[in-house]
């Protein structure tokens, strides 16, 4: 059965970083468990509001140095249900927002 939120409307984004850095790389990934799922070492689908958003950013940078980077790229509703990837995703506390 497929969830439907309506009180806070959450997006999609798929949050991807390069930070070379161990500790600090491995600070971002935990921090970033809490909104989502990690698909790729350095890429989290994640679901989030506005404030949301601005946490993560604040986050990264009172942890950034130099070189480090860090990209969100919303996904739309279509885009989202386009992604392939092997194995599944398994997304379990996040059917439909």
């Amino acid at each position: 059965m497929k969830k439907i939120l309506l009180k806070k409307r959450k997006s999609k984004y798929l949050c991807f970083y390069d930070i070379e850095d161990d500790a600090r790389r491995n600070k971002l990934a935990r921090f970033l468990r809490k909104f989502g799922n990690r698909i790729q070492k350095s890429v989290f689908l994640i679901f989030i509001d506005h404030k949301d958003k601005n946490r993560i950013v604040d986050y990264f940078k009172k942890i950034k140095k130099n070189e480090d980077k860090l990209g969100l790229s919303i996904l739309c509703e279509n885009c989202f249900y386009k992604i392939f990837h092997l194995p599944a995703v398994k997304l379990t506390a996040y059917d439909i927002l």
